[in-house]
Parts: C-alpha cells; sequence; structure tokens
C-alpha cells in the first residue's frame, strides 16, 4: 500500500512539473507556438487575430495545473483539466500530420523545446497521457479508500 501511494504521488509531483517546466519555457520564447497557432489559422481564419492571446491562455493554464498538482490541490479536476489540454493539443498535431503539413516545432516547451518534432511530441503526449490516467486512477482509488475508512 505505501508503495503504491509513493508512486501516485510520484507521477503527481512528475506530471505537475513537467506542466511548470513548459509553461516557462513558454513565457521565455512563445515563437513556434505562436507559428503552430498561425499554420491552425490557415484552416480556422479567425485564430490569427487571438494567437498570443490563446498561447499567453494555454501557458497560463500549464501554470495553474502544474502549480495545481505539485501542491496536491484540486488534483482530479487537474488530472481532467490536463488530460482535455493535452488531448486538444495533440489534435492538433494529428491534424498537421493527417494533412501532410510538415512542423518543424510546435514549441510545447518553449525555450526548453527537446525533441520537438511532431512525432516526438505526439509520443510525449502518449506517455503523459498514461501518466495522468494513471494518477487519476490512483486519485479515485485514494478517495474511495479515505471514504470507507
Amino acid at each position: 500500500m505505501h508503495l503504491s501511494f509513493s508512486l501516485h504521488t510520484g507521477v503527481r509531483i512528475f506530471v505537475g512539473a513537467i506542466f511548470i517546466l513548459s509553461s516557462i519555457g513558454k513565457f521565455i520564447d512563445s515563437s513556434d507556438a505562436q507559428y503552430l497557432v498561425e499554420l491552425l489559422s490557415m484552416n480556422i481564419y479567425w485564430l490569427i487575430e487571438y494567437k498570443g492571446i490563446i498561447v499567453l491562455s494555454i501557458t497560463i493554464l500549464e501554470l495553474a495545473l502544474g502549480i495545481l498538482l505539485l501542491f496536491n490541490r484540486y488534483t482530479f479536476w487537474s488530472y481532467l483539466a490536463s488530460t482535455l489540454l493535452i488531448l486538444s493539443l495533440s489534435s492538433v498535431l494529428l491534424f498537421f500530420k493527417f494533412q501532410g503539413t510538415q512542423v518543424a516545432a510546435c514549441g510545447c516547451f518553449g525555450a526548453f523545446d527537446i525533441l520537438s518534432g511532431p512525432n516526438a511530441t505526439l509520443a510525449k503526449n502518449g506517455v503523459l497521457m498514461i501518466l495522468i490516467i494513471y494518477g487519476i486512477y490512483g486519485n479515485t482509488k485514494q478517495a474511495k479508500t479515505q471514504l470507507v475508512d
């Protein structure tokens, strides 16, 4: 039981740290993320006017989710919002991949972008989704255990 608790805590802290690192990187350099929104605006025209606001909103949301997960506050809702955020960003990359548009970098980590190609980013998002689903499972299991006690 103790091993499971520490593993869930480790996953929560790791995912929170990833979101915080991503948001800090985008605060330093968000040009690649804004370029991705520009590419998307070729199909959804009104996005070009709001590219700065969109990237800033995603950055602030990532920072807030990372802080909430790191400090173990509203974990279920933080994991749920993280799932929706990762799915929405991955769907944009998949849209470009299926459309045949070449995207050099997605800007997901801003200045700290490592392995920034679309395939590597989708793989990183897949790993994050697995960790988030494990975190949701652990959070609901832990909440049920607390209700019984």
